[in-house]
């Protein structure tokens, strides 16, 4: 059955494999399956309404689901945070992980946020319902206890989308996690005042101190001031994060020395690539951990599959810290 899948696949869209399951990039701090901590997370901007899909089919639609699924299930996944997804693609990944379809096989609940009531490029899915927004998906039936939307402030002059952040309560290994996904405006200011909300938002909704998990796509770069109030350490960090990609000493840059423990830095998730839009290398999407309650965090960043997305899927790992 795998064999026929990456056939098909081929065949519709002529590179090959949709996610390089199992197969991350050739670093020195690979991540694999087999080795990763057993808490497990992927956070991953799937362009669905900007990136075309080779033919508007049930054939096709199947075929980039089941990717993502396999992807999923390869990493053996406990919470997915995915942006940029249109709600007839939500629908389509939602069932392919619904018990309907999953027998002997991990199901997952799921929270869906809407952050447009129509995106043109969404009629691929499904041509009646042109949503936009984001989704968590969280292993167990019915783990996803509460979910909220709030909208994210923007600077008045900047014209833009409207951006959004997404939580649910949610299992996570017999414990209750905050589980939070958002996709930040790439003007300047914007950026600077959405990151900020967002860490705020974050924080007050966990009075309680539970763990929180924070995915998204925040269009900046790790060492840029606007990240302060994240991390948890660098310079004039504030925040209370860590990131799972901060360890890999391959990507310290100039100002974290190689015998650091950790740095404000990361594998690239957007390249020039895999998008026509970027023009260098950069790591834009995270996923963020308390720091008081996870350790041992590990990250990687798969490579991309141009014309499908135009961002790396990123994936974590970690252990309890207590």
């Amino acid at each position: 059955m795998r064999a026929s899948f990456r056939a098909l696949l081929a065949a519709l869209f002529s590179i090959g494999l949709l996610l390089t399951a199992g197969t991350g990039p050739a670093t020195a701090d690979e991540v694999t399956p087999e080795t990763a901590k057993p808490l497990r997370f992927i956070s991953y901007n799937v362009c669905g309404a900007k990136c075309p899909l080779p033919a508007e089919t049930n054939t096709a639609r199947s075929a980039w689901v089941s990717g993502l699924v396999e992807e999923i299930d390869t990493w053996d996944s406990d919470l997915i945070m995915l942006q940029e997804l249109c709600y007839g693609q939500w629908k389509l990944i939602r069932d392919a992980l619904s018990p309907q379809w999953r027998v002997g096989t991990d199901n997952y609940d799921t929270a869906w946020g809407a952050s447009l009531a129509t995106a043109s490029g969404c009629d691929q899915w499904d041509p009646d319902d042109r949503r936009f927004g984001l989704a968590i998906f969280s292993k167990g039936e019915g783990s996803i206890v509460s979910r909220s939307v709030t909208f994210l402030p923007e600077v008045a002059t900047v014209p833009t989308e409207d951006r959004i952040l997404l939580c649910a309560r949610a299992g996570l290994d017999g414990r209750v996690v905050r589980a939070c996904n958002t996709h930040i405006d790439f003007h300047d200011a914007t950026t600077t005042l959405q990151v900020k909300e967002v860490a705020k938002l974050v924080e007050e909704g966990r009075p309680d101190g539970e763990p929180v998990v924070l995915a998204g796509d925040f269009n900046q770069l790790p060492e840029h001031k606007d990240m302060n109030v994240l991390y948890n350490h660098g310079t004039d960090s504030a925040g209370r994060f860590q990131e799972v990609d901060e360890n890999d000493k391959a990507e310290f840059g100039a100002g974290c020395a190689q015998e650091a423990d950790r740095c404000r830095s990361g594998e690239e998730t957007a390249s020039p690539g895999c998008s026509a839009h970027t023009t260098e290398t950069s790591k834009i999407d995270y996923l963020f951990l308390s720091y008081e309650w996870f350790k041992t965090v590990q990250g990687d960043a798969l490579p991309c599959t141009k014309g499908l997305s135009d961002h790396h899927l990123l994936r974590g790992a970690a252990a309890w810290e207590k």
